[in-house]
């Protein structure tokens, strides 16, 4: 079961009494928010029963009414607690972030005054002096690392003056726009899944007027003609068993709008792990994406162009909602699940400051919380299985193993990497990574594939990764293609990783 929200719009079809009635009703709903907020704030605050003692009397609402207020307060207040230790704890990364850098270049300016002073000016980090050409601004390269040093420490008082703050300042809860909207909490043992809200097979729609409104609305209100353009099917499945609804008005763009959440069943699985698996590598300028069959081998392979520059979230949704659309067309196509690399970007996102300008441009540009996203929702919705597994390595495996063998791009490689994992991990097939034989004499624990005590195979690709990160993709691709790959050690450009 999975829980989904369908919305529609009530004001065209309701007569002008029932706009009002929410009008009115959602200031009440407002107001005994508010008062429930400072009770449950205030010298650790009361419990439930008391909460809804205290709205139905201040108030003159009934049970279930008071019930919706407490519990919506009670998940603005976890939601606020949860998001208060996930700022903590990137704001103690950022610190962790700041002090590396200080210590490294600490660590220079002292390395650079003793070369100095014993006149080795070669095995310092840092110039006496740079051109013009590199710095217009005529500061030698000893002074900008001391400007730098100062501005990390200034960063270092704001980030620990925060921190201090977060830790000591009391709970603040945002209840957004509270006075125009409100909510009714539905349950699984109640008629039609809301005691105080309901929808019949009809589309009427009846709303327990609180006591305080009696007088001028009646004891009960209805909404004629309500449907929804999507999940209409749900809404009905769900009355037919019933299934708890919770309903929420909300006042958007001069109309009222009706949304219902409910548990939605999942839709018949179509892929088959007999069949093999697509996996997908994402990357901040294209997605590759490779099917193999149950064995493992390669059958097909293609990638997606996109473009996420300057766009906002509305438009980057778009554009990966579209390349989910064809990924997930290609798993029924084959009728296998769809394999991805379950990665987190929190740790890198906190050291973006230390990073420079264009590793932070190219990260906020890698959208793979939205991409799982969309993803998985379409997955979900087409009887889809989505595979999550471990991205260790899989770009330096597809590099080195898959690459060549068939022609393959980068990413597309990697995608292959990620496809065979996935199979691996749901069919339990022993699927060999290990190192190609070309390269196991360039790893210092060689003496494993030679009779010594095995190891890990992943503990192998991270010493090839090692000793392969001095060289640029263009010299390993040329060092490969016309000299042995034990030259691979260092590159003349003085590159970054091939991988």
């Amino acid at each position: 079961m999975s829980l989904k929200t369908f919305t529609t719009i009530v004001s065209t079809i309701t007569p002008k009494n029932i706009n009002n009635y929410c009008a009115d009703y959602s200031r009440i709903y407002g107001a005994a928010s508010q008062l429930c907020l400072e009770l449950s704030l205030n010298d650790g605050g009361l419990s439930k029963s008391k909460l809804n003692t205290e709205l139905q009397q201040k108030f003159g609402i009934n049970k279930r009414q008071a019930n919706s207020v407490v519990a919506e307060i009670d998940g603005k207040i976890s939601s606020a607690k949860e998001c208060r230790k996930l700022h903590i704890k990137n704001i103690k990364g950022q610190l962790k972030s700041v002090n590396k850098y200080l210590k490294t270049w600490e660590k220079r300016i002292k390395d650079y005054k003793k070369a100095k002073k014993a006149k080795k000016f070669k095995q310092s980090h840092i110039k006496d002096a740079c051109s013009i050409r590199y710095n217009p601004c005529r500061m030698t390269e000893l002074q900008v690392a001391k400007q730098r040093i100062n501005q990390k420490k200034r960063r270092k008082y704001v980030l620990e003056q925060k921190l201090e703050y977060l830790k000591n300042k009391p709970l603040e809860v945002n209840l957004g726009n509270v006075g125009s909207q409100f909510t009714f909490v539905g349950s699984k043992g109640e008629t039609s899944g809301n005691q105080i809200c309901q929808l019949d097979t009809d589309g009427n729609l009846k709303i327990r007027v609180p006591r305080c409104l009696e007088s001028e609305y009646g004891s009960y209100i209805t909404i004629p003609e309500v449907t929804f353009k999507y999940g209409q099917q749900h809404i009905e499945a769900a009355l037919t068993i019933g299934q708890a609804l919770t309903y929420r008005f909300y006042y958007k763009d001069f109309s009222w709008y009706c949304a219902i959440s409910t548990d939605v069943p999942e839709v018949p699985t179509q892929s088959k792990f007999g069949k093999g698996a697509i996996g997908i590598d994402l990357n901040p300028s294209v997605i590759g994406w490779t099917y193999v069959d149950a064995e493992g081998n390669l059958k097909d392979s293609g990638q997606f162009k996109i473009n996420l520059h300057s766009r906002n979230t509305g438009q980057v949704e778009a554009v990966l909602a579209d390349i989910a659309a064809q990924v997930v067309l290609l798993a029924e196509t084959y009728e296998c699940p769809v394999v991805i690399e379950d990665l987190d970007f929190s740790a890198k996102k906190e050291q973006l400051k230390e990073r420079g300008k264009r590793y932070a441009r190219m990260l906020n540009g890698f959208a793979f919380s939205k991409w799982e996203e969309v993803l998985q929702r379409r997955c979900f919705n087409r009887g889809i299985d989505l595979i999550k597994v471990n991205p260790a390595y899989t770009s330096i495996q597809g590099l080195t193993k898959y690459m060549g063998m068939y022609g393959l791009s980068s990413d597309t490689a990697a995608a292959l990497v990620v496809a065979r994992r996935g199979i691996r991990t749901k069919s339990f097939k022993r699927f060999s990574e290990r190192l190609p034989r070309k390269y196991i004499q360039i790893i210092p624990s060689n003496q494993a594939y030679l009779g010594g005590t095995r190891k890990h195979s992943w503990s192998h690709w991270n010493e090839l990764r090692r000793e392969l990160s001095p060289s640029s993709r263009h010299n390993y691709f040329t060092s490969v293609n016309s000299a042995p790959v034990v030259n691979l050690h260092r590159s003349e450009s003085g590159g970054q990783c091939p991988v």
